[in-house]
């Protein structure tokens, strides 16, 4: 389980994200963070995902914030309503907004992978994906052996 620190001004936000990153992830949700509470995330935390845009618009991303952001060694997923306004960095992964649940899942699985895991050069499928695709071809393999014995059997007997 994965501890993510989400600052997210808006507590319908806050909530909605949370739920969607439930069971498999810890959430803790603040309204804004100061520079020296970002700085102290490295130690307990996973990734933090941030909704730069809405605490753009709050007056709550401070360019102390963005300075704590850019140096703090904790993955980031950065919510923004455009894709150049994003600290630059390694280990962000930028979600324009409006937020698809599929692009956050996507950014988070790539950021929460081991290091041996992001080196692999292109990208694969998600992983769910993966096991539903592997579980589909093993359930018509079995479909189509039992078929097929289905078949010979009446054959023997005649």
């Amino acid at each position: 389980m994965s501890k993510i620190f989400l600052l997210e001004p808006h507590r319908v936000l806050q909530q909605a994200i949370a739920l969607s990153l439930f069971p498999e992830h810890d959430v803790q949700v603040a309204e804004a963070a100061d520079a020296s509470a970002i700085g102290a995330l490295k130690d307990d935390i996973d990734l933090v995902i941030v909704d730069a845009a809405a605490l753009r618009a709050s007056d709550k991303l401070s360019p102390e914030m963005n300075r704590a952001l850019e140096a703090s060694p904790v993955p980031i997923v950065w919510i923004d309503e455009s894709d150049s306004s994003h600290p630059k960095r390694d280990k962000l992964a930028v979600v324009l907004k409006p937020i698809e649940s599929g692009a956050l899942q996507t950014a988070l699985a790539d950021l929460l992978a081991p290091a041996s895991e992001r080196k692999g050069g292109k990208s694969s499928p998600p992983k769910g994906k993966a096991r539903k695709e592997a579980e589909l071809i093993d359930l018509t393999e079995v479909v189509e052996e039992e078929s097929s014995s289905e078949t010979k059997s009446p054959t023997k007997s005649e």
